[in-house]
């Protein structure tokens, strides 16, 4: 047996323009405002590699910090 998990929803508002906007183009709001967050939290959870350049150049600004030798 299956059990149903039921998120908390939330509720946003938006200017009437957009609304409009939303209704003209047959836009499933509640799934492109999903798919947006899940984008830019995952966005925001990847790191960035840095290229050998930058790296040197955070070494560096340590260095004349004093937190390297």
């Amino acid at each position: 047996m299956h059990k149903l998990c039921i998120m908390p929803r939330k509720t946003i508002s938006l200017p009437e323009d957009l609304a409009e906007f939303v209704d003209e183009n047959h836009i499933n709001l509640s799934r492109f405002v999903q798919d947006k967050l899940r984008e830019l939290a995952d966005s925001e959870n990847q790191q960035e590699e840095l290229d050998d350049d930058q790296a040197k150049e955070i070494a560096d600004k340590l260095r004349q910090l004093g937190y390297l030798e």
